[in-house]
C-alpha cells in the first residue's frame, strides 16, 4: 500500500482511520473507541490526515458543542477507493493459481475465523479486515 500514489509515508493507524471513515462519519471519541486507541493518539494521527487533506473535522454539532465529527474529504475518499482496489487486485493475484474448491475452502475458513473473532469480542469487524 505504501507504493500507492499519495500514500507514501502513511502509517497503519492512518490507514485504519481512513478505513473506518470510509464506512461513515465518526465522532472523535467514538472512533477512538472503535480503533481501541486513546484520544490523544487519535488526535495526533488525525492531525496528520487533516494536514494531508484526507479528512476534515467538523466542530458545529448541534447536540454537543465540544464534540468533533471526523469525515473523509473527497481526496480521502478517492485515496481509500484506490487503496481498496489495489488490495483487491493484490489478493486476486495471490489467488489466481488456486482452484475453485481451494477458494471455497478458504472462504469457509475465513468465515469461521470471523465468527471466532466476533465471539472473542473483537467488535463488529475482524481486526484483520480493519486495515484492508
Amino acid at each position: 500500500m505504501h507504493t500507492a500514489p499519495h500514500a507514501a509515508g502513511m502509517t497503519l493507524p492512518q490507514f485504519r482511520i481512513l478505513c473506518r471513515l470510509s464506512e461513515r462519519d465518526y465522532r472523535a471519541a467514538e472512533l477512538a473507541r472503535a480503533l481501541e486507541v486513546g484520544r490523544p493518539s487519535l488526535t495526533v494521527t488525525a492531525d496528520a490526515l487533516v494536514r494531508r487533506g484526507l479528512i476534515e473535522r467538523l466542530r458545529d454539532l448541534p447536540s454537543d458543542r465540544r464534540g468533533v465529527l471526523l469525515r473523509l474529504t473527497p481526496a480521502g475518499r478517492a485515496l481509500y477507493r484506490a487503496l481498496e482496489e489495489r488490495a483487491v487486485r493484490g489478493v486476486s493475484g495471490l489467488l489466481s493459481g488456486t482452484s475453485p474448491a481451494e477458494r471455497s475452502a478458504l472462504a469457509f475458513g475465513l468465515e469461521a475465523l470471523e465468527r471466532g473473532l466476533r465471539g472473542a469480542g473483537f467488535g463488529s469487524q475482524p481486526a484483520a479486515l480493519e486495515a484492508r
